[in-house]
């Protein structure tokens, strides 16, 4: 009797500390961070100030598992920004100017951060343009 609970009890440990493990994301190297930054500093020609941050998120759709992850975010011209690093080669991008509103770029998930940046950076200014009433690929000819 005393081996059959030693067991239940040793299974009981085993599934909490399953339970109670997390999933631990890779860190944004110093390379991606300083990526990030130089696209930044091309796009607005100054310095943005960025910041490290983690967030939780659903890495895979079909699955509810909630993970915390390192994020880098920034602010400019009254936009939020935020890449998502869920793994060493995956990465996901948001942009958003209120909290309740959120955009991202042409796919769902980038392999880089680089690509992931550059794509958020151009879906928000064709974003802002639409905003503006003009359309992409819009030439001088169209609006004369």
């Amino acid at each position: 009797m005393v081996g059959r609970q030693q067991r239940r009890y040793e299974r009981a440990i085993s599934c909490v500390a399953s339970a109670l493990a997390t999933v631990v994301m890779p860190d944004f190297t110093e390379t991606e961070l300083e990526d990030i930054q130089s696209i930044l500093s091309s796009r607005y020609k100054e310095s943005i100030e960025t910041f490290l941050a983690d967030c939780e998120i659903q890495p895979d759709r079909n699955n509810n598992e909630i993970v915390e992850c390192p994020a880098v975010f920034w602010n400019a011209r009254n936009c939020n920004f935020v890449v998502v690093k869920i793994s060493d080669d995956q990465f996901r991008g948001q942009f958003f100017y209120h909290p309740e509103e959120h955009f991202g770029g042409d796919q769902p998930e980038y392999t880089n951060a680089v690509n992931c940046t550059l794509a958020l950076l151009q879906s928000q200014a064709d974003h802002e343009r639409e905003q503006h009433g003009v359309i992409s690929g819009t030439t001088g000819s169209d609006i004369a």
